[in-house]
């Protein structure tokens, strides 16, 4: 049987104090904007967008989705374990939060299309710019009405 001196037995308790105090200030300092781009690099890459764009579009994502983003503890959690490379962790979740998340990725990345000039760059080396939204992004679409003979 191994005997844990009383100097051991602090340092352990002093060490998850302090790893403790150390998570929390990183998770309390975790912005929307951080668990998008944590979103979309996820998926996509990683992104050449400007600070200025990228709060835009959290922005205008939120006015025009006010009830799917995880905000709180789920959404500085969330942030914490991609930043960490730790997505698998969303599996420990419950099953309603895993949806809820799946779908709040699922809603980020068409809204970051349509709001976005990403997918119209000509090279993944250009910047993307918010544009706000547009009606059509059909490059192809004729909106003229027919003319009549």
């Amino acid at each position: 049987m191994t005997k844990i001196s009383r100097r051991a037995a602090l340092a352990f308790v002093a060490g998850g104090v302090a790893s403790t105090g150390i998570a929390y200030a990183a998770v309390s300092s975790f912005s929307d904007e951080d668990l998008v781009l944590i979103t979309l690099e996820k998926y996509l890459g990683k992104l050449n967008i400007r600070v200025e764009h990228l709060q835009q579009f959290v922005l205008e994502f939120q006015n025009r989705n006010p009830w799917i983003s995880p905000g709180g503890n789920l959404g500085d959690a969330i942030t914490l374990l991609e930043t960490a490379r730790l997505g698998e962790a969303r599996q420990l979740l419950p099953r309603e939060k895993r949806r809820y998340l799946r779908h709040f990725d699922r809603v980020v990345l068409a809204e970051f299309h349509m709001l976005t000039d990403y997918a119209w760059r000509s090279s993944p080396n250009d910047p993307i710019r918010f544009t706000g939204w547009q009606s059509c992004t059909n490059p192809f679409a004729n909106l003229e009405p027919p003319k009549v003979a």
